[in-house]
């Protein structure tokens, strides 16, 4: 098998060059990206946010046509092996027979493997069918800025990085239904479900629901004029849909940021200034959908969605 090799918490346009070499040089053979969990920075606790969940990866995986994801687990036992340990391991688990590489690739005790020496140790197995590249302007497409602008709320922004907009799959938990009485009912995500929560305001958003999409209006934040909420909620209003979601699981595009988490006055204030935000959402929405490529990427989300029973992949103890 041909593999490509790294972190991937996600995939963005960093990594569109890697990809693209492994389905060239596959010619028709199977090929497939070899990933950890958890994420090695996150087990390291040089950041404590992923960026999606494995069941968001595996998503992804398919919707670009990465024909296969096998997860590590990222442990003390894996972290601490010596390169020549760790190639053996996984050639004799994936028959390795070919490799993509990044040229910033360490891995071993200490990061004391690199893309060279790795390639090093796969030709002295006889393996020759070996690239090392360079990541697209690694300077901007990096997971590290993809976080970045999520924590900051600049989702428009990470979409440009990742090459799809920012999303949340999550199963929807009841609430306490202030919105359905004030005639504008929302589906309540889990947030405990998702590693990285973008920053606090009201996003302009597409919900994939019942096998179409709809306009969503989605807050995140603690419901300031109402004061009996203190836990951070993530709760979406979606536009011209009438069913029942609850304990159903949902994919939600985080589209664009339109305005901060207010206090209001009363409870008027607060529906007249929903209005506006259902508005400016809904024309955002109709911006997006009428973009070529956004229509063919979601056209692809849902297809695959339905396709699939679960986006649970297996983690893989490779010691």
């Amino acid at each position: 098998m041909l593999i490509i090799i790294g972190a991937f918490d996600g995939f963005h346009r960093g990594h569109e060059e890697l990809l693209n070499i492994c389905r060239r040089n596959a010619e028709g053979s199977d090929w497939g990206v070899i990933s950890f969990y958890p994420h090695p920075y996150e087990f390291m606790h040089k950041t404590n946010h992923s960026v999606f969940t494995l069941s968001e990866r595996e998503l992804i995986r398919n919707i670009i046509g990465i024909p296969n994801m096998y997860v590590l687990k990222f442990d003390d036992a894996l972290r601490n092996l010596q390169p020549e340990e760790f190639w053996k391991l996984l050639r004799e688990r994936f028959n390795v027979d070919g490799l993509v590489m990044g040229s910033d690739f360490h891995f071993g005790l200490n990061r004391s493997g690199n893309a060279e020496s790795l390639a090093e140790l796969a030709r002295h197995d006889g393996i020759n069918r070996i690239i090392i590249a360079d990541l697209l302007n690694k300077g901007r497409y990096s997971s590290s800025n993809v976080r970045n602008e999520i924590l900051a709320g600049n989702v428009k922004s990470a979409c440009e990085i990742l090459g799809y907009p920012f999303f949340m799959m999550s199963n929807i938990i009841h609430g306490n239904q202030r919105g359905r009485k004030m005639n504008f009912p929302t589906a309540n995500l889990n947030l405990s479900e998702h590693h990285i929560i973008p920053k606090s305001g009201v996003y302009a958003s597409i919900v994939l629901v019942e096998h179409e999409y709809h306009c969503g209006a989605l807050s995140i934040g603690n419901n300031p004029t109402f004061k009996d909420v203190n836990e951070l909620r993530a709760e979406v209003h979606i536009l011209d849909f009438h069913g029942d979601v609850y304990d159903s699981i949902m994919p939600v595009f985080l589209i664009e940021r339109v305005r901060d988490i207010k206090t209001f006055k009363n409870e008027s204030a607060l529906m007249t200034q929903i209005e506006n935000d259902i508005q400016l959402c809904r024309r955002i929405y109709e911006e997006v959908m009428r973009r070529e490529d956004m229509k063919k990427f979601f056209e692809i989300a849902e297809r695959v969605y339905y396709s699939k029973k679960n986006f649970v992949p297996e983690i893989i103890q490779l010691i």
